[in-house]
């Protein structure tokens, strides 16, 4: 009850932040079968005037750190031409309150090319990819508005990275039909040298209500598929880090482990989205720009960074009947589930999708990106250290 009663306080007690993901924009050049996105049509530009409020947002309640990541994402940010971003930059620069932010940028990767190099080096600006793996896995759901293939294209985009001297890491999508094609998909990947692996599944949040994944058998495929990726990134000749397996490690070797509170994603203001149009929303990411339900405010937008203040937000009754309701999943979940110190709550997104209520428990994001991929870590830790 202290965490929603802290959740409910009207005085500025929150940050900072782990994450701060600003929306250049909402538009992507590119329509994923997946793809969670309520206005990925909407071609509008993030004004230089609303990056500069956004800074003085966060830094006049204190909601960065030096450890806060800067993150350009919430649909295609490489749209948004070179020179918006070099403004942009300078403003960070600027007026950030502890020097250069640690910046990443998640990208489709079609729109990669040397110019766009120039900026990443300059910057310091990490690169992350989303890839799903060998061309027929990827064009199946990865496609173009006309309804081509896209993998040719980021692999462009991705050679473009490699000749300019910069890594990045890949993000793969798993659906129905990745489930039986673990060596295809790790051929493609070791094949391509890629280093930095993150494996998402095909979840049910936002505007994509349906999941392949949802099927009965889909636990034990699902702990088959992963338990392979790892014996091919183990046996790899350059060594290839999961992001999965380092974030649970890094949980487990914690000696706050079994005592923190709800995840980054069921917490306010741990993860701050800044739309396009300068409002402010926390909890899942992916909520931003969702219509809600009639007792939800209008995209899940608590305030704007121009007109208000954190504590202006904290008093709104809108936010306070959702974070009350996600609190009480929180609590729910703590009660009922086995995961709970590693999952902590679930996400919110996840949990309106399916439910229709954030005060609900077990979703499939939980059920595989949480329960199976615990089970089959520790089942290898277990094997290999005992």
């Amino acid at each position: 009850m202290a965490e929603l009663a802290k959740v409910l306080r009207p005085d500025p007690v929150y940050g900072p932040a782990g994450l701060l993901i600003f929306q250049s924009t909402a538009f992507c050049n590119i329509d994923c079968g997946y793809c969670y996105l309520p206005s990925r049509s909407d071609r509008h530009r993030m004004a230089l005037g609303t990056v500069s409020a956004a800074i003085e947002f966060v830094k006049r309640d204190n909601l960065v750190s030096p450890e806060t990541n800067v993150v350009w994402h919430a649909g295609e940010p490489l749209t948004v031409p070179v020179s918006w971003y070099r403004q942009a930059e300078a403003l960070l620069t600027t007026h950030w309150p502890y020097g250069p932010p640690r910046q990443a940028i998640q990208t489709n990767a079609t729109l990669i090319n040397d110019e766009w190099c120039c900026l990443f080096k300059e910057y310091n600006i990490r690169v992350g990819v989303s890839l799903d793996g060998p061309a027929h896995i990827h064009d199946a759901r990865r496609r173009t508005r006309s309804g081509g293939g896209t993998q040719a294209a980021a692999m462009r985009g991705v050679s473009a990275l490699r000749r300019a001297g910069l890594d990045c890491h890949a993000i793969c999508v798993v659906g129905e039909q990745s489930l039986d094609a673990a060596d295809p998909i790790m051929d493609f990947f070791l094949g391509e040298g890629f280093t930095h692996l993150g494996f998402n599944i095909e979840e049910i949040e936002g505007e994509n209500r349906q999941s392949t994944l949802r099927q009965s058998d889909v636990a034990s495929r699902f702990a088959r598929f992963f338990d392979r990726v790892l014996d091919r990134a183990a046996r790899s000749t350059f060594g290839v880090s999961v992001r999965e397996v380092n974030s649970l490690t890094a949980l487990l070797v914690d000696p706050h482990f079994g005592d923190s509170r709800a995840s980054s994603e069921s917490y306010p203001f741990d993860i701050i989205s800044i739309s396009s149009r300068g409002q402010v929303s926390t909890f899942s990411p992916e909520l931003a720009g969702l219509t809600g339900r009639a007792s939800d405010p209008p995209g899940f937008f608590f305030g704007d960074v121009v007109h208000d203040r954190l504590e202006d937000m904290l008093k709104r009754t809108d936010y306070q009947r959702v974070a009350r309701e996600i609190a009480e999943g929180v609590t729910a979940c703590r009660a009922t589930c086995a995961y709970f110190d590693v999952c902590r709550g679930g996400a919110p997104a996840n949990k309106l999708a399916e439910h229709g209520r954030f005060d609900a428990t077990e979703t499939l994001f939980c059920r595989l990106a949480r329960q199976v991929v615990s089970d089959v870590v520790l089942a290898r830790l277990e094997r290999d250290f005992l």
